[in-house]
């Protein structure tokens, strides 16, 4: 009998549910170290207590309280689970968002001798989702917007340009000789130059500006709102002048310019694919002239 106490206390500790055990009055006999971290009760803390002290399981609101569905268990003998997420508040303030049931427990004669809680913690599933939803539309380097999330803000730029009657700019931006500069001062060197780009460069946009990695040294800056082209230029003069300061990395100090290309929403395209490549091909353009340098798409002019 020792043994099966002993192998029951192990089983519950490797759960990675968190599991609360209790007598036929309610009140706690043990918790598993889930049920620690959820709660923020130690079992020492808890045993003994009503379970609704260690449980503490709210409405949707999280002001009014529920009632434990050990209760139940205990009193018509069967498995309750309670639906949907449950607000669970724990001590200190701890809140986190679980799912419920309660069974009861019989001992070898088939009589109840309490019941086993067992919450499932959603709060890490959704933690988890939210991270593997930011890995997907992020740069892993940068931590800037990939193509995917590139896709949606272009989407939403061009709805915001139609019913505002304005424009919208699509910036291609690219560090000029930048397999040169990874070359001569190795990966580590450069990957902390394209996350030190990536800083001006947001530094010096908008808040309603996005700016994205799509891969190497290639950037896309979505400007929207723009009511003028001599806005546009303005900022790709102040891109260049940004990102053609030094960059002390570790005891080195890199130089390095970019290349700009701009096409815009809706003079030159209206659909996405377009934008990208006009501005891909202004990009082109800037390059072939000397770097360091923006070009319009369908332009001579170069700024």
């Amino acid at each position: 009998m020792q043994n099966s106490a002993e192998l029951l206390r192990v089983t519950l500790r490797s759960i990675r549910d968190a599991v609360v055990t209790v007598d036929p009055a309610a009140r706690v006999e043990s918790i598993n170290r889930a049920a620690e971290v959820l709660t923020g009760w130690t079992r020492e803390e808890a045993e003994g207590l009503p379970v609704e002290t260690v449980i503490d399981l709210r409405d949707a609101g999280q002001e009014r309280h529920l009632a434990n569905p050990v209760y139940a268990a205990l009193r018509d003998g069967v498995k309750i689970e309670l639906p949907g997420e449950v607000p669970l508040m724990g001590k200190g303030g701890l809140r986190a968002a679980v799912e419920v049931c309660a069974l009861p427990l019989h001992d070898t004669r088939g009589e109840l001798s309490g019941a086993v809680l067992i919450l499932h913690d959603l709060s890490e599933a959704l933690r988890l989702a939210e991270r593997k939803f930011y890995q997907a539309h992020h740069d892993p380097l940068t931590a800037l917007p990939n193509r995917i999330l590139l896709v949606d803000r272009m989407e939403q730029a061009t709805k915001f340009a139609d019913r505002h009657s304005d424009q919208m700019a699509v910036l291609s931006l690219d560090i000029d000789h930048f397999a040169q500069i990874n070359a001569t001062h190795g990966r580590t060197a450069a990957d902390e130059l394209l996350k030190e780009v990536a800083l001006r460069v947001a530094e010096a946009l908008r808040e309603s500006d996005t700016v994205c990695r799509l891969g190497a040294d290639d950037f896309v800056i979505l400007l929207p709102g723009v009511t003028s082209r001599a806005d546009v230029e303005a900022l790709a003069a102040k891109l260049l002048r940004v990102v053609s300061r030094p960059f002390p990395i570790g005891e080195q100090e890199v130089e390095a310019t970019c290349s700009i290309g701009v096409s815009l929403y809706p003079k030159d395209a209206i659909d996405a694919g377009t934008l990208m490549r006009l501005a891909d091909g202004a990009l082109a353009e800037a390059k072939r002239g000397g770097r360091g340098r923006c070009v319009f798409a369908g332009a001579e002019e170069r700024v």
